[in-house]
């Protein structure tokens, strides 16, 4: 289910604790030391926090988009398997550049939902 621009807003507002963050983590596939560097954090930083710790409202927010992202590719490639396969491949319509390399920005994430939208309506991406 994609997670409307509005609710995004309020969910980073109330921001998230350290299992909330673990559990994005874990969705995305990547290891903990490759998503804390596509949100320019110190691992350290992540892991002194206690479980239900919240985390400072930025990371809270690239947390949530990145979520929202993966979200909707499931959603679009039909299981998070194949999105995340996807996401590790490099691809010509981005200029070969690997997809998940894009997380390091907001605007990287939202030019993802950009290509991701594009394929859900038939363009390839």
């Amino acid at each position: 289910m994609e997670t409307s621009d509005f609710s995004l807003v309020q969910e980073t507002r109330k921001g998230i604790d350290k299992a909330a963050f673990q559990k994005v983590v874990k969705q995305t596939n990547l290891s903990f030391k490759e998503f804390t560097s596509y949100l320019h954090v110190s691992g350290r930083m992540i892991q002194s926090k206690k479980e239900h710790e919240k985390l400072p409202i930025k990371v809270a927010e690239h947390t949530l988009f990145i979520k929202r992202l993966y979200e909707l590719g499931a959603t679009i490639f039909g299981d998070i398997e194949r999105f995340n396969q996807w996401m590790k491949t490099p691809n010509p319509v981005l200029g070969n550049e690997i997809p998940k390399t894009f997380l390091d920005t907001i605007s990287g994430i939202m030019f993802l939902e950009n290509k991701l939208n594009e394929i859900a309506h038939g363009f390839s991406a």
